[in-house]
């Protein structure tokens, strides 16, 4: 596969990934109604995910390209599947941080992957892009990792409350 080729197939992962994505801090959003500022958090990168499926689609049509029905099909399933494993769970808010921040960085992963890709390629605008993504996905992730100890110490506590009762 020509360079060119394969920086347009990650970009239709890129693409399929940020639907997952959207797909599951819809579901999360909901699922943190007790966590006003948590689910405040998701809903502001809820919106930048939107905005990164937009700016991965620009790339792939600069480069006369479409996205990727087949992987936007999988990602959807995924995402459905990932909902129905977390969701039923009594500690759902742990685990969805847990989640999030491993998805925080995997995208970091995939979009500095692409930014090379672009800038070994002479795509200036999808490296700006990926830089742009990145910033917000690091943002993230290091917002999801100060989370982490205070979400889980909050919902241990408000385990041991309901045992007190």
């Amino acid at each position: 596969m020509a360079p060119r080729d394969t920086l347009v197939a990650w970009l239709k992962d890129a693409h399929a990934l940020e639907n997952n994505v959207i797909q599951t801090l819809e579901k999360h959003v909901d699922e943190v109604k007790a966590y006003p500022e948590m689910q405040a958090k998701l809903r502001q990168h809820l919106e930048q995910s939107r905005r990164h499926a937009v700016l991965v689609e620009s790339c792939l049509n600069r480069h006369g390209e479409s996205t990727s029905g087949v992987k936007e099909a999988i990602g959807a399933v995924s995402g459905f599947m990932q909902g129905i494993a977390s969701g039923a769970a009594a500690d759902t808010v742990v685990k969805n941080a847990l989640g999030d921040y491993a998805a925080e960085h995997f995208e970091i992963a995939a979009y500095t992957s692409l930014k090379a890709a672009a800038q070994y390629l002479g795509d200036d605008e999808t490296a700006r892009i990926c830089d742009q993504i990145l910033s917000d996905e690091k943002d993230m992730a290091r917002w999801l990792e100060q989370q982490i100890p205070s979400v889980t110490q909050l919902f241990l506590g408000e385990k041991a409350q309901e045992r007190g009762r």
